[in-house]
């Protein structure tokens, strides 16, 4: 029988790059941008809560606010693998749920992109999702998409994070 006092094994042999995403564990607001059909960029609130689950080898999150013009809810999972020291993200939400793509990527310089292929109503799309400005207190996402193999990217969704003051 497992010792359930002592830590799992994978908990014990993370890398580093395992706490790159630490950052984000808590409570935080946000205030999402998303291009509407006209061409010009809406606005509202939104907020994120992440956890770390499974003796710290994973993070699940929970992200409500607008994709589109319309208020979603959304699920997201998180890791890094340590054999092929990417981060691996998948997500899923109430705009369409299921899919469960895959976005595999590394820091590099204080960012991380996050970059997968999607296969939606058969056109071929490069999705890239991009960590940035991180801060104690704030981070700044962006997703982009190219539908011609990456030769240009289109920002369909930006998120301004920033933490929840805690209560006392």
């Amino acid at each position: 029988m497992p010792d359930r006092n002592s830590k799992s094994r994978l908990g014990q042999s993370q890398v580093p790059e395992a706490r790159e995403f630490d950052f984000l564990e808590g409570e935080w607001d946000a205030v999402c941008g998303f291009p509407r059909p006209d061409g010009s960029w809406g606005e509202g609130p939104g907020t994120l809560k992440a956890t770390k689950i499974l003796d710290g080898c994973a993070s699940m999150e929970f992200f409500e606010g607008p994709y589109q013009g319309e208020i979603i809810k959304g699920l997201g999972l998180r890791a890094f693998n340590p054999k092929s020291r990417c981060w691996e993200h998948t997500r899923t939400d109430t705009s369409s749920p299921g899919g469960f793509l895959v976005w595999r990527g590394r820091f590099r310089r204080e960012n991380i992109d996050l970059g997968e292929w999607d296969d939606d109503s058969g056109q071929r799309i490069l999705s890239r999702l991009t960590w940035s400005h991180i801060t104690g207190r704030s981070a700044h996402w962006e997703s982009h998409r190219s539908l011609n193999d990456g030769k240009t990217w289109t920002k369909h969704w930006v998120i301004d994070f920033t933490r929840k003051e805690t209560k006392k």
